[in-house]
């Protein structure tokens, strides 16, 4: 909206809303609506600071309400009565006065001003930010011609932006949602393929020492026995040489209850995320995020220690926010087989990686890790600089540490130059 329109829309509310009311304000489509009572044209008027356009406003049914924001909760508050006029601050640039009796809105529709209210000896009331204030314009702002001859063809023109552009995000998320899902799908189907071999593995194991066992001494410890199959074909079982012949059995039925649990509790998410796909599909909407086996039960404006960012191939990582926060994603939240990651000889974040139990980390999410350890520590200006990482069970914290302070052990150190938020990371 330019400044020509700036003028003509608030020449046209001048005209048909002065003498009116206001009844309302509320949150609807990322601005501003305030409802009016007593004109014939229109029923509000809607300014959006991000915008920057203030447009008169008929078909109220297309602004739905929305969340309030300081900025409506302070309008509520204080402004109200009957306006008596509208008018455009030109020596501002583009800064709308809108008068009652006893009041003065000041709405500047440009980045970085704060809407003020007045009384009529120009003492503030309010304001919905700090700021400096308004400054004259050192030279007049570029006249442009008229984007609509009516005024009143600004409503249709936004809302119908408006929508489209929500349309666009939905899709967008829809899409996002999608890729992850199919992520998670692959990474739940190697799963289930690992407990299956597992399965196989260790039944197979389980079975011929047990049939063997009556050849040794049960409570011997080797590095391997040979036994004899079910077709009498020698074979060699490594077994684990801190564990007696009869323990290592023992283990061989415990990894295989393991693997049945893998394979029904992988199969039951598999069966989640497939459903989760199949409603997308339907009926293009998004469905209910599904609880996350690493998120934290979180009640209702519960702090949260970290932010968290998932990557395409299902990896999460949590980044500390303060100080104390560090402390607490690290010997609260995170788990003793998770990687730890910090910027050496900086002021940041803790990062965790989480892992599963006995994986091996990839190198690029190894690298991802590291990259957001720069990002979100004093290195992040210069986007490179060392980085710790380790085992999080090989770092300590001692009584009377300073919060964020840590010891640890046995740490690699990797450098990290250009580092960037990698593609597809996204923060959740």
């Amino acid at each position: 909206m330019y400044l020509s329109d700036t003028i003509q829309v608030v020449e046209f509310l001048d005209k048909f809303a002065s003498d009116s009311l206001v009844t309302a304000v509320y949150k609807s489509r990322g601005g501003t609506l305030v409802k009016l009572y007593g004109s014939s044209e229109i029923s509000a008027f809607f300014f959006h600071l991000r915008e920057k356009i203030i447009i008169p406003v008929k078909n109220l049914s297309a602004f739905q309400k929305e969340p309030l924001t300081r900025l409506e909760e302070g309008l509520r508050s204080n402004f109200f009565g009957k306006i008596t006029a509208f008018s455009v601050m030109k020596e501002f640039g583009k800064v709308v006065k809108v008068e009652t009796e006893n009041l003065d809105l000041i709405i500047p529709l440009f980045a970085g001003k704060s809407v003020v209210i007045q009384d009529k000896s120009r003492k503030e009331i309010w304001r919905d930010k700090k700021d400096n204030g308004l400054n004259l314009l050192e030279k007049p702002m570029k006249d442009f011609p008229l984007t609509f001859e009516n005024p009143l063809f600004w409503e249709s023109w936004f809302v119908e932006r408006s929508d489209r552009e929500r349309e666009e995000e939905k899709r967008k998320k829809i899409e996002e949602k999608r890729s992850r899902i199919l992520s998670a799908i692959n990474i739940v189907k190697e799963d289930i393929k690992k407990h299956e071999e597992n399965l196989a593995k260790f039944s197979d194991f389980a079975a011929l020492l047990k049939a063997n066992l009556w050849k040794f001494d049960s409570s011997e410890r080797k590095n391997s026995v040979l036994v004899s199959d079910f077709e009498n074909n020698e074979r060699e079982i490594k077994l684990d040489p801190a564990k007696t012949l009869l323990q290592n059995m023992e283990r061989f039925f415990q990894n295989i209850k393991k693997a049945k649990n893998g394979i029904e509790n992988s199969g039951k998410r598999l069966e989640t995320l497939s459903e989760e796909l199949e409603k997308i599909a339907l009926s293009d909407e998004l469905p209910a995020e599904p609880k996350s086996i690493f998120k934290q039960k979180k009640k209702q404006n519960e702090h949260i220690p970290y932010h968290e960012f998932h990557a395409k191939n299902g990896r999460v990582f949590l980044v500390g926010k303060e100080e104390k926060d560090n402390d607490e994603l690290t010997f609260k939240v995170a788990l003793p087989h998770d990687l730890w990651f910090h910027a050496k000889d900086y002021h940041g974040s803790h990062v965790i990686m989480r892992m599963k139990k006995g994986e091996e980390p990839k190198q690029q999410d190894i690298l991802t890790a590291c990259a957001l350890a720069i990002l979100y520590s004093k290195a992040k200006k210069g986007r490179c600089g060392e980085v710790w990482y380790t085992v999080r069970k090989n770092v300590t914290k001692h009584k009377g540490m300073a919060a964020g302070l840590v010891n640890f052990k046995n740490a690699k150190v990797i450098y990290m130059k250009d580092a960037a938020i990698p593609e597809g990371l996204v923060k959740v």
